[in-house]
């Protein structure tokens, strides 16, 4: 009776794995056909000169962007039949086919001609065409060889005669395509969840453009009159420097990723903003570590005893930062067991300042290895944080102990205010974890979202030095500005970096184009 019931299980387990795939392959293969016929006009443009206008061409885009919805449907049905990790190729092609602009007219780059003339708008099209077609192809060769595929449901090959290659035409097609895929997925319609698989969402859209007053030619402006929520996750620096020592940050990396199809930057960078979460509070206990660790130096006698109350009361109220942290449920199971080695560390070190006057070696280089944890934690997820720090003054006394109280009460509003802003976007950032899968996706070790060119240019635009103004106004800095900045020791994301040549190994095997190397958005 146990076999049979054993032999049950298996093969329920079986049915829906294989159903999954069903899925999965059968959405794929609906979108390769579909990219197939539309490619057919768009070999008509190349070959009758005549139409390669701009009209014809925006009307082309919006051929390709009837099945807008229909993307984040499947997206949608795929979420809801089981629970694995949705196709990356699915992914690039929500990312194009929904992208912030509401247009999917990319110009190409090339050294001659003009910036927005026809024929570099084709080529626009025909690269990122030719990139989610790979894609698709790709999952499917490798995925779905034994997967049966039910015609009608991808059959997108309609008998088009020579006079018919007309945008117009396509459009009409293309609608009576997406009425089809309505009709058949009615469930997911009626249930109007496929929204929640708009790119606005992954790309944590509502969080990013609270403190934007203008946009023009995507060039940013940045309201700093006023509170922003999570402006301390947003202005997160990365270990990325520019040439003139400015660092990017998350708000930059953003301001790339609203044209950027690539499905692995993507989730790298979801899984970037989720770690990013944690920086400040990260910070508050590097902070408070160096405080004890100075004030229980030899010369601890001249520490007036208010300045240890308020250490102390800190230290309690970082605990309970953490905690509440991990109550939000942002990180996966692996990183909540990081945080709460975090904790006991924490209050080891907390319990030690307590009791003794003065530290013991033992005693500061646990604080130190906690330090340490930290910073590793961080710098391995390609974010800049300062390890060791050194005050202006070596010692903690009357003359400085009152400032450096205000300081660090300023710094733990900040990061009070932060805490209480968290919580309220809680729910939106974890549906983004929950239809993303991130618990389950891994940083890779090599992404062109830092790659020196793609920095590079980022780091020459107007709106990098807007965000890195913005970033260095009072209240997105939680730095003690008592702290001796000549003494900062910081770890190198060079250091941690694979072999460069095995990077460009790598970077030559893909076929995605790059923002702002290989296209931008048509009339930027």
């Amino acid at each position: 009776m146990n076999f049979f019931l054993l032999f049950v299980v298996i093969m329920s387990i079986k049915v829906r794995l294989s159903y999954a795939y069903f899925l999965k392959c059968s959405h794929s293969r609906y979108f390769l056909n579909f990219f197939n016929h539309n490619e057919r006009f768009l070999l008509e443009f190349e070959k009758n000169k005549d139409y390669i206008t701009i009209k014809n061409l925006m009307n082309y885009g919006k051929a390709l962007q009837t099945h807008s919805e229909v993307i984040m449907i499947f997206l949608d049905d795929l979420m809801n039949n089981k629970k694995s990790i949705i196709p990356l190729a699915l992914i690039t092609l929500n990312m194009y086919l929904n992208n912030v602009s509401g247009s999917l007219n990319m110009i190409s780059l090339t050294e001659d001609g003009e910036k927005n003339d026809a024929t570099k708008l084709l080529e626009g099209y025909k690269i990122i065409h030719v990139a989610v077609k790979n894609q698709l192809k790709n999952f499917i060769i490798n995925n779905c060889e034994n997967i049966p595929f039910i015609d009608y449901m991808v059959s997108c090959n309609p008998p088009i005669r020579r006079h018919e290659y007309t945008t117009t035409n396509l459009i009409n097609i293309n609608n009576h395509f997406k009425d089809n895929i309505l009709k058949k997925f009615y469930l997911s319609v009626e249930r109007n969840s496929y929204e929640n698989f708009h790119p606005k969402n992954f790309l944590f859209y509502e969080i990013m453009t609270q403190q934007i007053i203008s946009n023009k030619n995507n060039i940013i402006k940045i309201d700093n009159s006023k509170h922003i929520q999570l402006n301390l996750l947003r202005f997160t620096p990365l270990d990325v420097q520019c040439s003139d020592g400015t660092r990017l940050t998350i708000q930059d990396i953003f301001e790339y990723m609203k044209y950027n199809f690539n499905s692995k930057d993507v989730l790298e960078y979801i899984n970037m903003v989720i770690l990013a979460t944690f920086q400040p509070i990260a910070i508050l206990i590097r902070n408070f570590l160096t405080l004890i660790i100075v004030a229980s130096s030899k010369n601890s006698d001249s520490v007036p005893k208010s300045f240890k109350s308020t250490l102390i009361k800190t230290g309690r109220i970082i605990l309970n930062y953490i905690r509440e942290f991990i109550t939000y449920g942002l990180f996966n199971e692996q990183r909540t067991k990081f945080l709460l080695k975090i904790i006991n560390e924490l209050v080891y070190s907390l319990n030690n300042y307590t009791r003794n006057t003065e530290l013991s070696n033992v005693n500061i280089r646990f604080s130190n290895i906690l330090i340490k944890l930290l910073t590793n934690f961080f710098i391995k997820n390609k974010f800049y944080f300062t390890s060791y720090i050194v005050l202006r003054n070596e010692n903690i006394n009357e003359n400085n102990a009152n400032e450096i109280q205000d300081q660090l009460k300023k710094i733990m509003q900040n990061v009070d205010t932060y805490m209480k802003d968290l919580k309220k976007w809680n729910s939106y950032i974890k549906l983004i974890i929950k239809i993303c899968r991130i618990p389950n996706f891994k940083v890779s070790t090599y992404n062109h979202l830092i790659d020196f060119k793609v920095s590079n240019l980022i780091c020459d635009t107007e709106t990098h030095f807007e965000i890195y103004n913005a970033s260095r106004n009072d209240c997105n800095n939680i730095d003690i500005g008592f702290f001796k900045k000549d003494y900062i020791t910081e770890y190198n994301l060079e250091m941690l970096q694979d072999d460069p040549d095995k990077n460009d190994t790598l970077k030559n095997q893909t076929v995605i184009p790059l923002y702002m190397i290989d296209y931008l958005p048509y009339n930027m």
